[in-house]
């Protein structure tokens, strides 16, 4: 996870921008977040962007076509050198990089946590009313129902790592990514580097982010 390839003090701040953007602005269509830390030579980089923006819907996938452009789009998002454009004097290239899916997984283990619990009280209740059984059934579907629709809305998510030969060099970052996803409209920002931290809205207009401002 990205936290996990900070230090301790960049994490925690990063963290809590992270929640403070997310809190403002989640899942706004047209609207990404991307967490940057600069420390000596490395760039640590998290992108959180909707559904809507990356392959047009907030749903989990159902038709071929659609688990087709979310693999694709994983695929594009696991690529960080197709989303971001440094300065050739700066050198740097890609560490580590990751992506999916917020939540991915998760369903899965509910699922079977969901089964495991019916059984249960199937034993301890299998001398109750059938109308009690049947209504049980009903608060199970209820609540497998309701779980589903909150993941289907989980956002795309991915982490970078970069190291740069000369991070002097690198005045700036052109974000690429408003070129791979037609629907993504803007990124907000935040970045912490040795001039402290600040927050920026960038977006497919001018997509560049100034580093020296």
């Amino acid at each position: 996870m990205f936290r996990c390839l900070l230090l301790s003090g960049l994490s925690v701040a990063i963290s809590m921008s992270a929640q403070t953007v997310a809190a403002q602005s989640a899942h706004v269509h047209g609207e990404g977040q991307v967490n940057i830390a600069i420390d000596g030579n490395r760039i640590f980089m998290a992108l959180e962007s909707p559904g809507a923006d990356i392959v047009g819907f907030e749903y989990e996938a159902r038709s071929s076509d659609e688990k087709a452009a979310v693999k694709q789009a994983i695929a594009q998002l696991s690529d960080p050198m197709l989303l971001v454009r440094f300065e050739a004097d700066a050198g740097c290239a890609v560490r580590q990089a990751n992506a999916g899916i917020e939540g991915e997984g998760e369903h899965e283990e509910h699922e079977e946590h969901e089964e495991h619990e019916e059984h249960e009280e199937h034993e301890e209740d299998k001398h109750s009313e059938h109308e009690e059984h049947e209504e049980h059934e009903d608060e199970v579907q209820a609540e497998h129902d309701e779980h589903k629709n909150e993941e289907a809305h989980g956002a795309f998510v991915a982490q970078y790592e970069f190291e740069c030969a000369d991070i002097g060099a690198l005045g700036s970052i052109e974000f690429t990514y408003f070129n791979q996803f037609s629907n993504a409209q803007s990124l907000a920002i935040v970045l912490i580097d040795g001039n402290g931290q600040r927050r920026v809205e960038i977006n497919r207009v001018i997509p560049v982010l100034q580093l020296n401002n």
